[in-house]
């Protein structure tokens, strides 16, 4: 049975879940067992990865809590904006989402209204190689210098010097949601320096 599961872990990006197993027809009380065995690794309730691959925290935090986005500090990671890894991720959720699990994780939780929840969602690499949920770099940059909860002065002039010396920008999306979330006299000020 465990060349069953490998095989479809192949498929999975490495990890399988109980969920899986139920679909695949197969006993998903076995994946405990290959556990103990050392032939898989467990990574939270019902979720199991290869421990031949690499242990990717986000695309495991992505997997587990799907509804949510990379934000902020983490975002700018992502797009290789800042140089230093988080010490907590930063997730966005939709208004009303609620997980008492994402206690266990060392996730700080954002929520907000639909229309901005979804707005400049972009499929991004995580550094083990999957494919994870981010804010686009234009909207990041609109995130991090809103006044509550902005980021440190270090890490936003950071992201904005990178933004500045990118060849793909977009200025025209940035004055758009500058003006979503009312930071345009903030993003111009910058903007006027570095351009």
């Amino acid at each position: 049975m465990i060349d069953a599961v490998k095989a479809f872990m192949e498929e999975n990006n490495g990890q399988v879940t109980v969920a899986d197993m139920k679909r695949l027809g197969l006993d998903p009380h076995s994946l405990a067992d290959f556990a103990n065995r050392g032939q898989l690794e467990r990574v939270d309730r019902g979720v199991y990865i290869d421990p031949a691959i690499f242990e990717d925290d986000m695309y495991i935090l992505q997997y587990r809590f799907s509804r949510g986005i990379y934000f902020k500090d983490s975002a700018l990671f992502l797009h290789h904006m800042i140089d230093r890894t988080p010490d907590r991720y930063q997730m966005n959720f939709p208004l009303g989402y609620h997980s008492p699990a994402i206690k266990r994780y060392p996730v700080k939780v954002y929520r907000q209204k639909s229309e901005w929840h979804d707005l400049g969602v972009e499929i991004v690499k995580s550094p083990g190689q999957h494919m994870v949920r981010a804010y686009n770099v234009e909207r990041t940059l609109c995130d991090i210098i809103r006044t509550r909860d902005s980021s440190d002065a270090e890490t936003i002039k950071q992201a904005m010097v990178s933004f500045s010396q990118m060849k793909r920008k977009d200025l025209h999306r940035l004055s758009e949601y500058a003006d979503i979330f009312k930071v345009k006299n903030k993003i111009r000020a910058y903007m006027d320096v570095l351009l």
